[in-house]
């Protein structure tokens, strides 16, 4: 289900802060983008990837699609939170189809839930350098429930998900189709949300290591707000560089570096860990994407912090983005927050 990769599929992610919709035409050797559009949600509608409030969810989505005028109906989406787990195991060396029947009960040492309630995935990542009769297995759980509230509100909104897929191997696939050389690095490619940090470590164009930081962007707002005393809607906008009547440059800064060097700070620790557990792998370069990939400043902290070549992550660089049917500013301004939904875009619907 998660790797399922043949027509295009609308790519739809479902943040804690906004829905993101792309849709790409397979042009041959490049995709060209056809649309993209973006709604806000109201805070709290989504917490930890569980949805609080699905009508609300549903009746954006229905909106958003028909303002952009979206015909298709397939949808690609993606789950992230703590109800995704995702292990690299070791299996004795077998193929596919053994896994397949066996997958289940090595699955069950390794998940904190019970086996029922979760839907299973895996990925044969090849021979382990630690064991000569290993492989290494990537095993992927997700809880059914959640997955069910995600399907439920996307055909509410007149949507048919065909393929659910996980944040992180969304933003490897949109990393891969942009990037040359992607199969040639280490690299960390970090999802800053409103209230998660995934953290994804690429060796050799495929997973390596993962982990969700739970503090985001949104922490700097509610700083913000407490300590200047302001309204979701104006901090968000101090949080974005965006001046505010009434309040100094200087004192809303402050709060934004302090505030920011708690998640920042996290980001280090977790790729200096990467690097005393995988010896002699170092990552050389971070790629930044999701909501605080924009906020003021933040390339060059995570830069100093870590000693690593930190950039933007830009899921349009090789797609073919007419001038004439899209703002170029702003597909440049919005492209870290649509990273996830480029890389479930990329995905195939292989069973069409």
């Amino acid at each position: 289900m998660f790797f399922k990769k043949s027509k295009t599929l609308l790519g739809l992610n479902i943040g804690s802060s906004y829905i993101k919709i792309v849709e790409l035409k397979d042009s041959g050797s490049r995709y060209t983008l056809q649309n993209f559009g973006m709604a806000i949600l109201p805070p709290d509608t989504i917490v930890d990837g569980t949805i609080m409030d699905s009508m609300a969810i549903s009746n954006l989505l229905k909106d958003l699609a028909e303002s952009l005028k979206i015909k298709k109906k397939q949808v690609c989406t993606s789950i992230s939170g703590h109800s995704v787990i995702i292990k690299k195991i070791l299996m004795p060396i077998m193929d596919e189809d053994t896994v397949e029947n066996t997958i289940h009960d090595e699955a069950a040492h390794h998940i904190p839930y019970d086996i029922f309630d979760v839907n299973l995935d895996f990925q044969i990542l090849g021979p382990s350098k630690e064991a000569e009769d290993k492989m290494e297995v990537m095993l992927v759980a997700v809880k059914k429930d959640i997955i069910n509230d995600y399907i439920g509100v996307i055909e509410d909104a007149g949507l048919n998900p065909v393929v659910v897929d996980v944040d992180h191997f969304a933003l490897e696939n949109a990393y891969e189709y942009n990037y040359d050389g992607a199969t040639e690095e280490v690299v960390a490619l970090v999802d800053i949300g409103a209230n998660i940090t995934n953290i994804n470590i690429l060796k050799d164009g495929t997973y390596s290591f993962t982990r969700d930081i739970t503090i985001g962007s949104r922490m700097l707002t509610e700083q913000l707000q407490k300590q200047l005393n302001l309204n979701y809607q104006v901090a968000e906008q101090l949080k974005m560089g965006i001046p505010a009547e009434g309040v100094g440059k200087d004192e809303a800064r402050k709060i934004i570096d302090d505030s920011s060097f708690t998640f920042t700070n996290e980001i280090a620790k977790t790729i200096d860990f990467f690097h005393t557990s995988a010896a002699g792998n170092q990552v050389e370069k971070i790629y930044l994407c999701g909501g605080g990939a924009k906020l003021p400043g933040i390339v060059s902290t995570v830069q100093e912090l870590t000693k690593i070549k930190t950039e933007v992550f830009n899921p349009f660089a090789n797609l073919i983005v007419p001038e004439k049917s899209f703002d170029q500013e702003y597909i440049r301004e919005m492209a870290p927050l649509a990273a996830v939904a480029v890389g479930l875009a990329l995905r195939k619907d292989t069973d069409k």
